[in-house]
């Protein structure tokens, strides 16, 4: 069985969200996952033949589920929801 080669692993933030992005590669191909850090997280998976495309497409795909989500506004006097 092959091991994962080239590992990175770095925390960023997309349009205002804390996501994970760790991307590897396995044999021929580069994987990348991107998640968002709050629990019931969403994930993003992508594959490409080198770093720079694997990841690429993962943010493409998750800045498109990004724009379907809709923040509201917590309850007056909320602080204690972060983003706002």
């Amino acid at each position: 069985m092959a091991k994962p080669e080239d590992y990175s692993e770095r925390k960023t933030q997309l349009a205002g969200w804390p996501v994970t992005i760790v991307t590897y590669k396995l044999e021929a191909l580069y994987h990348t996952t991107i998640d968002n850090q709050d629990p019931g997280a969403w994930v993003v998976k992508a594959q490409g033949s080198t770093k720079e495309e694997a990841e690429s497409k993962a943010l493409k795909e998750a800045a498109a589920l990004m724009e379907k989500v809709k923040r509201s506004k917590p309850p007056t006097g909320c602080t204690s929801v972060p983003g706002f």
